[in-house]
C-alpha cells in the first residue's frame, strides 16, 4: 500500500509539473501576435504555447516556419507561367523606384495579401536604392535591375526579397516572380514624378510616401528652364510631372525628341515645295490636269503632312498631342509651362522586354 502511494504520489507531480509548465495561451498575447503576423488563430496559439506566451520569440518561429514552407511551396510551383501581377511605383520629389511582381491569376493579384506584399518590397527597394542612386545637380541617375537583383536586396535583417516571396508563396498558393525594377536617383535641379493606372493613390504630390500599384506604370523626371526659380511653382511642377506621367502611360512614347526641332509638318511641307517649282519652271503652259493639280495642292500636301505627323507621333514625345488637352501637343504643353522633359521609364504588367531588358 505505501509503494502504491509512492507512484501515484510520483505520477501526480510529473503531471503537475507538466501542466505548471505549459500555460494558457493569453489572449492579449494572441491578438498581438495576430496583428503582428496575420497568421491563423490556430498557428498563433501553437507558437504562443510552444514558447511560454513569448510574443516574440513565437513571432521568430512562425516567420522561420513559413519561410521553410514557402520555399518548399516555390520550388514546386518555379515553372508555372506568371503572366498576371501590378506595377508598383514610390517616388519623391528627387527619389524613385517602380518595380514589377507577377502572379499567376487576375484573381491573386487584386488579393489584399498580394498587394500588402508589393507594396513592402517596393518600399524596401525604395529604402535600399536611394543610398545607390545619388545624383549632383544637373546629373541623372538611373539603375535597371534584373530579377535576381531585386531578389537579393535585403529586406530586413537576414531576410532578404525573394525570402519575403517565398513566405507569400506558401500562404497564397501561385508563384510568384519579382519580374524587374528601376531606380532613379537626381540632383536639386531635376525633378522627378511618378504614376500608376489604374487606382493609382495620390503619391508624393500630396508629400505622402504612397505606394501606387496598377497595371500600368511611369516615371518622369523633368527640369524647369526658366533661371533664376521664375517657372511654375513647386505645387504646379508637382501637377505637371503627374499630368505627363499620366501622358506616357496613356499615349506609349519611345522617344522624347527635341524641342528645338521645328514640328515634323514644318518640316515635310518645305521638302515637298522644290518639286512643285520645278514642275512650274519647266511649263509654258499648264495642262487642264496640271490646273487640276494646282488647285488640289494645297489639300495633297496637307495630306501628305498628316500621315507623316502620325507616324511620328506614334513615337515621339514632344509631338504627340498631349493626353490632357487634345488641342496642345506635348511640345506645346512644355512650352506654355517653361519645362523640359529629361528622361521617362514606362512599365507594363506582362509586357514583352527586349533581350537586353530585366527577365
Amino acid at each position: 500500500m505505501a509503494l502504491l502511494m509512492s507512484r501515484y504520489f510520483h505520477t501526480s507531480r510529473l503531471w503537475n509539473a507538466a501542466a505548471a509548465s505549459a500555460k494558457p495561451v493569453e489572449k492579449s498575447a494572441l491578438a498581438k501576435l495576430r496583428r503582428a503576423t496575420g497568421y491563423s488563430f490556430s498557428k498563433c496559439k501553437e507558437a504562443l504555447e510552444k514558447h511560454g506566451n513569448d510574443v516574440k520569440e513565437a513571432e521568430s518561429w512562425l516567420r522561420s516556419q513559413a519561410q521553410a514552407h514557402g520555399w518548399e511551396k516555390a520550388t514546386k510551383l518555379q515553372g508555372r507561367a506568371t503572366a498576371q501581377g501590378l506595377v508598383s511605383i514610390l517616388s519623391s520629389q528627387h527619389n524613385a523606384v517602380m518595380m514589377e511582381v507577377n502572379c499567376e491569376t487576375d484573381f491573386v493579384s487584386r488579393n489584399k495579401k498580394f498587394q500588402s506584399l508589393v507594396q513592402k518590397i517596393t518600399s524596401g527597394c525604395y529604402t535600399y536604392s536611394k543610398g545607390q542612386t545619388g545624383a549632383v545637380d544637373t546629373i541623372l541617375s538611373k539603375v535597371s535591375m534584373s530579377s535576381d537583383e531585386v531578389g537579393s536586396i535585403p529586406l530586413g535583417g537576414s531576410r532578404s526579397m525573394k525570402d519575403e516571396v517565398a513566405v507569400n508563396i506558401g500562404e497564397l498558393g501561385e508563384n510568384i516572380k519579382l519580374r524587374r525594377a528601376v531606380a532613379l536617383g537626381s540632383g536639386t535641379s531635376i525633378l522627378l514624378a511618378g504614376y500608376t493606372h489604374p487606382a493609382a493613390a495620390e503619391g508624393n504630390v500630396l508629400g505622402k510616401d504612397v505606394v501606387q500599384i496598377g497595371k500600368f506604370g511611369a516615371i518622369v523626371a523633368y527640369k524647369s528652364t526658366e533661371l533664376g526659380g521664375k517657372g511654375p511653382s513647386s505645387h504646379r511642377m508637382a501637377e505637371i510631372g503627374r499630368q505627363l506621367c499620366q501622358h506616357i502611360v496613356g499615349m506609349n512614347p519611345k522617344e522624347i525628341g527635341s524641342l528645338d526641332a521645328p514640328p515634323p509638318e514644318v518640316v515635310k511641307a518645305e521638302d515637298a515645295a522644290p518639286s512643285t517649282t520645278k514642275s512650274e519652271t519647266n511649263s509654258t503652259a499648264p495642262s487642264s490636269s496640271e490646273e487640276k493639280s494646282a488647285e488640289n495642292q494645297d489639300d495633297d500636301e496637307f495630306e501628305f503632312v498628316a500621315k507623316s505627323k502620325s507616324d511620328v507621333d506614334e513615337t515621339i514625345l514632344v509631338n504627340q498631342e498631349f493626353l490632357l488637352d487634345p488641342d496642345l501637343t506635348v511640345r506645346d504643353f512644355l512650352v506654355q509651362n517653361s519645362v523640359e522633359v529629361v528622361d521617362f521609364v514606362r512599365f507594363e504588367c506582362g509586357e514583352e522586354l527586349e533581350a537586353t531588358s530585366a527577365a
